[in-house]
């Protein structure tokens, strides 16, 4: 029942949107009628006292209300075809921004599965270059219990353990991530839907399917292989019988590898940051755009109705009964009655 009932929800919320909007132009074209009986009912005081002109008024105050009905059927269907545009813009500007965003975290995703893969293939690397130095060491230094080398067998394996311990919480870590970076994305495009959906109906549905863009482009892009980068060896400059030396080459390299896997991180966290920032922003500007088209969309309208009535109110105030025509006088006649004057 809660599914069946739900677009019919969305259907009665859309409908409520464009009868706010159409109540505005309706309170306008009342305005105009009580306007127009107004100065009617103080023109025909004058107006209707001369026959002559009693039908040519009724024919006008008709003509008012009819344009004005006419005006009104006009700009509700102007109005219409606004918000129609306008939620098929949102639509298509909405799925854009998800894919765009679904791109955005699909590479975040990828770009930190590759700082922990670099740093487990560190570690796997630095323990068979330390097998491989432990397993030259003289026999008469395999078996000593302290020293330099001792000391430096130590001081690897420590480090290689830290960093294989890094790299299983970085992996952890990278999901928390990954959450925090999609739930924001996916709050930029919910956070300017409300103030579009007072003009344009309910926008539930055009979110949810930019959210469904961006989750399945997210999936296509983090189920993707990660990029070879060829095998890892530890780099060495000591000489094959300084084991002691080359230990610490491995114990440095692990470090420095763990730390530029850090770094990375946390330049992709920095990025995906600012590309969510971003698409927000757009988003708002987008929106504001979109709501001062509506508006301005109706105020022409508005503008429109207003016109026709007040043309007609004008007409009617400058309106005024016709004066009787006295008949002229043959010239002839008032010759005659001046001499009779003069006579008498």
């Amino acid at each position: 029942k809660r599914l069946v009932s739900e677009p019919t929800q969305i259907a009665e919320v859309n409908s409520s949107a464009l009868a706010r909007q159409n109540a505005a132009l309706h309170a306008q074209m009342v305005r105009s009628f009580v306007l127009c009986s107004l100065v009617a009912s103080c023109q025909s005081i004058n107006l209707l006292a001369d026959p002559s002109l009693a039908a040519s008024f009724t024919q006008n105050v008709q003509g008012i209300i009819q344009a004005a009905q006419v005006g009104l059927a006009r700009a509700e269907h102007h109005q219409e075809k606004a918000v129609k545009r306008a939620r098929k813009e949102t639509d298509n500007f909405l799925l854009n921004k998800g894919q765009a965003l679904g791109e955005l975290l699909g590479t975040y995703s990828m770009e930190l599965q590759l700082a922990v893969r670099n740093l487990s293939n560190v570690v796997n690397a630095s323990r068979v270059a330390a097998a491989a130095a432990d397993a030259s060491t003289p026999p008469d230094q395999a078996n000593q219990w302290s020293g330099p080398l001792v000391d430096a067998k130590a001081r690897a394996e420590v480090t290689m353990t830290a960093a294989a311990t890094a790299a299983r919480s970085a992996e952890r870590h990278n999901k928390g991530l990954m959450r925090e970076a999609k739930a924001a994305a996916e709050m930029a495009l919910e956070n300017h839907a409300d103030e579009l959906s007072h003009h344009v109906g309910d926008l539930s549905s055009s979110v949810d399917a930019a959210k469904a863009k961006l989750e399945s482009t997210l999936e296509t892009i983090a189920s993707q292989s990660l990029p070879a980068n060829g095998t890892i060896v530890v780099s060495s400059k000591a000489k094959k019988d300084d084991i002691t030396a080359r230990m610490a080459e491995v114990a440095n390299f692990v470090k420095s590898a763990q730390a530029a896997s850090q770094a990375k991180i946390a330049a992709a966290k920095e990025k995906v940051d600012v590309g969510v920032a971003k698409a927000d922003k757009e988003i708002a500007i987008k929106v504001a755009d979109m709501v001062m088209k509506l508006v301005g969309q109706q105020h022409a309208e508005l503008k429109k109705l207003r016109a026709v009535p007040a043309k007609a109110i004008s007409n009617l105030r400058g309106a005024k009964p016709s004066v009787p025509k006295q008949q002229a006088m043959h010239p002839s006649k008032k010759i005659a009655e001046q001499k009779l004057k003069v006579a008498h």
